[in-house]
Order: structure tokens, then C-alpha cells, then sequence
């Protein structure tokens, strides 16, 4: 189906790129909401990335263009990236089975976007956080060239959102678009929602310590830069604005 598209319509423009896992029946409305609220799905694709330990969705997600980790414990980073490395579009989203997308979505994030041959990230809202992390990495083709990655490997889950956040406003790549409001159906926002075994498995508290060491070690200027202190917020402060708020005696 999806070369069929191709060969109709030409590359993709936008690619979602759909990690889940053990969760068929939201992935599949996840992405038929998606996809009907496109104004153009014709140019879209959308690509599910799964674990190897994963039957269920390797079996009920049958007949989609599916992409499979080939390590197991690479978390939901080796789910993405790796769809990334089989996308073709010019805009990369990162899509869970928890997000709902806006009327027209496609067209909002190729105009905010625009000129999409440029390395650039888009800083959407989930109407929750009001801090600096990026809530979903959605960003051209050309700056996943130009850094190397979608989303860093060092990481499975947990402070791959940190880094992905620090460097974008570190290399003035962000384009803020937090009008756009996008609805996060997470238990951290709705507590009708169950906290499954999938959430619980993306936010183990035992990473936490191993994954904050390897951003601090990747990323040394986050200490006085990124963390607020005593506090979970994140807040980007520039070289310039660190340095005139701590001059050099």
C-alpha cells in the first residue's frame, strides 16, 4: 500500500513515525485518527515500530508497514529511530498511541515548518508542561541529518527528551508553535486513565538515576544551563543570558 502511494503521489511529506507496544487496539485508532484528520493523508506515512518480544502487535498489526527492533531492551528510542531510518518524509513526528492530533495537523506543521530543507525542531503544546522539554519530537529530515539521530541511543526511554530538548535550543533550532495544542491521553494529565504496563515499562523508576548520569555526562553544560534546581522543571538558559547573570569577578 504504501509503494502504491508512492508511486501516485511521490515521497511522502510528513512521516508518523508510531511506537507501541502490546496496545493493538489504541495503535490502530491512534492512527486512523491521524490519518482522517490529515488534509492531505495522500502525503503522509505512517510506519508502527515495535519490540522483538512483542506478538501481540506483530500479530494484530498484520497488513500495516510495521518495523521491528532487532535488539530487545533498545525501548522506545530503538522503536523510533528506527522508523525514522525507514521513513522517506520531510518532517518526522513522534507519534505514541496517547496523542490526538488536530484538524489539519499535516498542514499546520509544513507551514510552521517551512522552508522544511532546513534543520529545524517545532515546540507544540500539550497544555500541560510550561516548561522547556519538548513534549514530542517532531522536526525535518534535515536536522535528524545534520545531528545524526531522530532521537539520542545513548538512551531507552527516560532523558532522551532531555537531550533531544537541550540540544535543539542549543543550536537555535526551535520554532515555537505552543498555540497548537495537541490533547496527551497520559495518567500524568487524566487519572481515568490506566497506568499500564507499557507506561510503567517506559518510566521505571530504577533508570532514572543510570539515564540522568549518561545526559549529565553527554551534555556537561546542562548542570548550570538545564535543571532547575530542586525542582523537575527544565529551563534552557542561553551562554549569553548564563554569563551576564553570572559574571566572571
Amino acid at each position: 500500500m504504501l509503494t502504491s502511494l508512492k508511486r501516485l503521489f511521490g515521497p511522502a511529506r510528513i512521516s508518523l513515525l508510531h511506537a507501541t507496544r502490546t496496545r493493538v487496539g489504541r495503535a490502530l485508532s491512534c492512527k486512523k485518527l491521524w490519518l482522517e484528520a490529515a488534509d492531505k493523508p495522500e502525503r503522509v506515512e505512517h510506519l508502527f515500530a515495535i519490540d522483538p518480544d512483542d506478538a501481540e502487535s506483530a500479530a494484530g498489526l498484520a497488513g500495516h508497514t510495521v518495523v521491528t527492533v532487532a535488539e530487545e531492551g533498545r525501548g522506545c528510542v530503538g522503536a523510533w529511530n528506527l522508523a525514522a531510518e525507514h521513513s522517506t518524509g520531510d518532517i518526522l513526528v513522534q507519534l505514541s498511541d496517547d496523542w490526538l492530533p488536530l484538524p489539519g495537523w499535516d498542514t499546520l506543521f509544513e507551514q510552521r515548518l517551512a522552508p522544511v530543507k532546513k534543520p529545524k525542531v517545532l515546540r507544540i503544546s500539550d497544555g500541560h508542561r510550561q516548561d522547556d522539554l519538548l513534549c514530542m519530537a517532531i522536526i525535518t529530515r534535515a536536522r535528524m541529518e545534520h545531528q545524526g539521530w531522530f532521537l539520542p541511543p545513548a538512551y531507552t526511554g527516560i532523558y532522551s527528551d532531555d537531550e533531544f530538548s537541550f540540544r535543539a535550543f542549543e543550536d537555535g533550532v526551535v520554532v515555537d508553535a505552543r498555540d497548537l495544542v495537541f490533547v496527551h491521553e497520559h495518567p500524568n494529565y487524566d487519572s481515568a486513565i490506566e497506568m499500564d504496563e507499557t507506561y510503567r515499562r517506559q518510566n521505571d523508576d530504577s533508570r532514572y538515576a543510570e539515564a540522568r548520569q549518561i545526559f549529565k555526562e553527554r551534555n556537561p553544560a546542562a548542570k548550570k544551563r538545564w535543571f532547575v534546581k530542586d525542582h523537575w522543571e527544565r529551563r534552557w538558559v542561553s551562554p549569553a543570558d548564563y554569563a551576564a547573570a553570572h559574571p566572571k569577578k
